[in-house]
C-alpha cells in the first residue's frame, strides 16, 4: 500500500518569532553639526587637490570610447599601453604592415612586423588607418 503524502498547503500557519541577525547592528544618524563639518572638510580637500588628467579620454558616463571613434593618436596610445599586444593592420602611404606596436613617442611609432620580425618606423601623421587584426 502507498502512503499518502501530507498536505501541500497548511491552513493554520505556525507563529514564528522573528530572528534577530547577529552580525548586523542598528546604525544611528550623527548629529547634523558633525555631518556639516565633515562635508565642509571634504569640500576643502577637493579644492586643494588638482584633478589628475588621464591619457585616455573617456566619454561623459565614464566609459572608454569605442575603438572606431578614437583618433589615430588615441589608438596608438591605447594599443601601446595594453599589457597584451594586439595585432593590427597599419595602413599609410607606404606598404601595409600587419603587426603590433613595439613603442612610440610624440612623432613616431615603431611597429614590429609579423612577417619579417623587424621594427618599422612610421610617423604618426602618415598613418591612415589602424584596423584590429581579424576585423
Amino acid at each position: 500500500m502507498k502512503k499518502t503524502p501530507g498536505p501541500l498547503l497548511y491552513i493554520g500557519q505556525p507563529h514564528l518569532t522573528p530572528i534577530q541577525p547577529v552580525m548586523q547592528k542598528i546604525a544611528k544618524a550623527e548629529s547634523e553639526g558633525e555631518i556639516i563639518e565633515e562635508v565642509k572638510q571634504e569640500a576643502e580637500e577637493k579644492q586643494l587637490t588638482p584633478p589628475v588628467q588621464k591619457k585616455e579620454e573617456k566619454s561623459g558616463d565614464g566609459r572608454l570610447k569605442p575603438f572606431r571613434e578614437m583618433s589615430i593618436t588615441e589608438k596608438v596610445v591605447y594599443l601601446a599601453e595594453r599589457r597584451i599586444p594586439v595585432p593590427c593592420r597599419f595602413e599609410w602611404s607606404g606598404p601595409t604592415v600587419r603587426g603590433v606596436i613595439q613603442s612610440f613617442d610624440e612623432t613616431y611609432v615603431w611597429i614590429l612586423d609579423e612577417e619579417s620580425d623587424t621594427p618599422v618606423q612610421v610617423p604618426i601623421t602618415d598613418i591612415g588607418y589602424i584596423r584590429l587584426a581579424g576585423t
